[in-house]
């Protein structure tokens, strides 16, 4: 045999080689690519010896296991390649099963569940038309309120290589509560006609208590637990109590107001130095006249007149003519102004961040923090004495034990209430740090800055302006406009 491939030719040698290969080296003849995400796979095929023949379809399957691909095949394909003998070109024989995402429950609301506050309209000169704004929604009776669209569930998928894919979860949400409300299936509707409000997933449907001329001492005092609107003016000496939101369409005169929610005065309010107003909530009013303002949000006017204004957040006057002329007006956060003062010189306090009567009663607090947390381990260290010595058996010892148990749950409430009081006026002081007071237009002379209980008056005009302060001295900087954070 050896001789026989001696006497061989070069062309024979060459001709039984390539017969070898390709007797022996099929997978040689084959390429198979697989996607980066493993869901799609492609088969290369060159064409076979004369001897091997066609491909047969198993053979191509053994092709794909061999590199890995083990599920998702296009049979047809493959049937396709290995029947008309598809060669020297990339076929697509494999597709994995893409994951296909479920949906959440989620309900879809008739009415403005986000937030039913319809802003006011701002005029070309910047002041604002608070006749605009709307803070109340109704709806009537039997008006479909809320539909509740279930989940659907997703499926699973998986890769070419056999690697299975999960969908995610979904998940249901919880059915919508409220005392005024139905459930039909997976709709909800009104029972009641009222005002309505979605909060914490409870529908709240409220009635309103509608006043449609003027209140005056002859209307007698306003209460309502719910929302109250007052088509006309108020007149000195009302009070009105609500306890959601406040809407009065006409001027106020030196009433006292008090809301839950928010307060609304369309044309403003003139106290005669007498008025007072208090929300829980954000004030807005066209002006605040000689009068007591509290908000624990926001104040928003188009200019404040010898006024006391307080706002738990911020004080916004409107307008290329807004302005914050006399009496005081205080904001934790920011105050932003047109202009602050007069030409007149009229005294003109303006106060942000936390005062410092704030951080006195912080101080005092900790302090008095201090001595309970000393007569506590002073009492608990006598009681430990009368118990390790069993004093306790003796009636005085008992006695003695039973009053300091007393001072002891005594001075643990003391503690604890402190501990709420120091928190509180800490936040005050952390919401407070960083305060600022914005004059677009003019700082008039005399006009007195305070942030955070350092001062400054003003010596001289300034404008465009932005105040802070800075190590307990209140500086200027151009003008940056009042912060759109949330309050």
């Amino acid at each position: 045999m050896d001789e026989e491939i001696l006497t061989l030719t070069r062309e024979q040698l060459g001709e039984l080689k390539k017969r070898f290969l390709h007797a022996n080296k099929a997978q040689e003849q084959s390429r198979v690519r697989v996607s980066k995400d493993q869901m799609e796979a492609w088969l290369y095929l060159e064409e076979p010896s004369e001897q091997k023949g066609h491909y047969r379809t198993e053979e191509l399957l053994d092709i794909l296991r061999d590199e890995g691909v083990t599920t998702g095949y296009l049979m047809p394909r493959l049937v396709a390649m290995a029947k008309k003998g598809v060669y020297y070109r990339e076929i697509l024989v494999a597709r994995g099963k893409e994951v296909v995402e479920g949906k959440d429950g989620f309900y879809e609301y008739f009415f403005m569940a986000d937030d039913v506050k319809t802003g006011p309209v701002i005029r070309e000169d910047g002041s604002v038309d608070y006749g605009s704004m709307n803070i109340l929604q109704s709806v009537k009776e039997g008006d479909a309120l809320a539909e509740y669209h279930p989940a659907e569930a997703g499926a699973d998928g998986y890769s070419v290589r056999g690697v299975a894919l999960k969908c995610r979860q979904v998940k249901e949400l919880q059915p919508l509560r409220g005392m005024s409300i139905e459930r039909r299936d997976n709709t909800y509707y009104a029972k009641v006609a009222g005002k309505i409000e979605l909060k914490n997933g409870s529908i709240d449907i409220r009635t309103v208590h509608e006043i449609p001329g003027d209140v005056d001492l002859s209307t007698g005092r306003v209460e309502f637990f719910g929302d109250v609107t007052i088509g006309g003016s108020v007149s000195a000496g009302v009070v009105i109590r609500a306890g959601r939101n406040l809407v009065i369409e006409g001027t106020v005169e030196s009433a006292e107001l008090f809301a839950g929610g928010d307060i609304v005065l369309k044309r403003g309010v003139q106290g005669n130095l007498k008025g007072k107003i208090r929300s829980r909530g954000s004030i807005y009013a066209n002006f605040i006249e000689q009068c007591d303002v509290n908000a624990d949000v926001n104040i928003e006017a188009n200019y404040i007149l010898n006024a006391n204004v307080r706002a738990g957040s911020r004080v916004v006057v409107n307008g290329k003519k807004g302005s914050i002329i006399g009496g005081k007006t205080f904001a934790l956060k920011e105050i932003s102004a047109y202009n602050l003062g007069n030409i007149a010189e009229v005294r003109t306090v303006i106060h942000a961040g936390y005062e410092q009567e704030v951080y006195d009663r912080f101080s005092a607090s900790v302090e008095q923090e201090k001595e309970y947390k000393e007569k506590l381990a002073d009492v608990v260290e006598r009681m430990e004495t009368i118990i390790k010595n069993k004093q306790f058996k003796t009636e005085s010892g008992n006695k003695n034990l039973v009053i300091l148990n007393g001072r002891k749950d005594e001075y643990y409430k003391k503690l604890d209430d402190l501990k709420v009081e120091i928190k509180r006026y800490q936040d005050i002081m952390d919401q407070g740090r960083g305060a600022k007071i914005h004059a677009e237009g003019n700082t008039f002379k005399g006009v007195l800055l305070s942030i955070m209980g350092f001062s400054r008056q003003v010596a001289s005009d300034l404008q465009y302006a932005t105040y802070r302060c800075v190590q307990g001295e209140i500086v200027s900087e151009p003008f940056q406009g009042v912060s759109t954070e949330e309050a």
